[in-house]
């Protein structure tokens, strides 16, 4: 893909400016000669079935609409914008955290069929209406970014093995109530915990909270109820500007924060692997936590630490907080072992 930086296609493409050797003739066509938008007259449509009235092949084509919208998503100067919209190389690729294709083959990786596997809407649960599979015994967990100043989005997503959803999303003065979001909550983890029950999991439903502000107290009132037994699944509050628990001096990429390493997990959960070209997610999101998850640059500070772009500093380039990515990202992030070992010692 053009989006892909350092593609086989990009360097098929520079093998034609050498004047030395040329071997190919590259033809950019940006999407503003598209005839949609030029109103250049073109032949009519051949490939729609029979009995849809004869129309032109431009309605087919993209618009300036289109070009609006992805631009206004994206960004002007994100990699898809530059491929898509100007049918150009992103040299460098943006510096994107997750790289668009990666979220794109996510999207589009096929569901698991056989033994084991089961549609979601075949189980018969009250709310699980999608068509993608699961695994027998996956294990469930939800993750939750809770709404800031009442400028951002409140969303839950929730994982089911290796595949990712968007459950629920809000905005508004609504989520400036506490006991509001909390219950919402809840009502997922029970919805969570049927679908545990029916894949015979044998793994707690666990919950991560992004308790920055007023995710404080939706943590716990979440903690509260599970002790006086109105659910089961455990409660984690992940404070993203803490620094991880862990560092390896000697990685390749080592976060400089949770917030961090939280994206840095889930890249690595997407990144392609070499024999296949599939990575270890199945994303079933909505269109703009696909966008959002592609959005954040990765940079470096003085110390060495790789550090995602802020929230603050996407919104002064004019792009949304990342709330649903957010969301999707703690469904997999473990800020702390699911079983602690065992301290040794006479003391113990």
């Amino acid at each position: 893909a053009m989006d892909d930086p350092r593609s086989w296609f990009e360097g098929l493409c520079e093998e034609g400016e050498d004047p030395e050797e040329p071997s190919t003739v590259t033809i950019p066509i940006a999407t503003f000669a598209s005839p949609a938008i030029t109103k250049e007259r073109v032949p009519y449509c051949n490939d729609c079935p029979d009995g849809v009235p004869a129309h032109s092949l431009a309605i087919h084509l993209p618009d300036q609409d289109w070009v609006d919208r992805t631009i206004r998503e994206y960004g002007p100067d994100h990699p898809y914008v530059i491929a898509k919209v100007h049918a150009k190389f992103p040299k460098g690729g943006g510096g994107l955290t997750i790289p668009v294709t990666w979220v794109e083959n996510a999207q589009q990786s096929d569901d698991p069929t056989g033994p084991g596997w089961h549609r979601l809407c075949d189980l018969g649960l009250e709310g699980e209406n999608a068509t993608h599979t699961v695994k027998e015994g996956a294990w469930v967990r939800l993750g939750v970014d809770v709404a800031a100043d009442g400028g951002d989005e409140f969303v839950i997503s929730r994982i089911v093995g290796d595949v990712i959803e968007t459950r629920y999303h809000s905005s508004g003065t609504i989520n400036d109530d506490q006991v509001l979001l909390a219950e919402k909550v809840l009502e997922e983890i029970q919805a969570a915990q049927r679908l545990a029950d029916a894949l015979h999991s044998q793994h707690p439903v666990r919950v991560k909270v992004d308790q920055n502000g007023i995710g404080h107290g939706v943590v716990s009132m979440l903690k509260r109820w599970a002790d006086t037994g109105r659910h089961q699944a455990q409660i984690v509050g992940v404070m993203v500007s803490e620094s991880p628990e862990q560092d390896d001096p000697g990685a390749v990429m080592r976060p400089y924060r949770k917030r961090d390493e939280m994206w840095l997990a889930t890249r690595g959960l997407l990144q392609p692997d070499p024999s296949t070209g599939l990575g270890r997610l199945r994303l079933r999101v909505d269109r703009q936590t696909g966008i959002q998850l592609s959005t954040p640059r990765l940079g470096s500070n003085s110390a060495g630490y790789s550090v995602v772009e802020s929230k603050k500093a996407m919104k002064q380039r004019g792009m949304k907080s990342p709330d649903r990515a957010d969301a999707a990202l703690l469904t997999v992030y473990e800020p702390e072992p699911i079983n602690p070992p065992r301290r040794r010692g006479l003391l113990n």
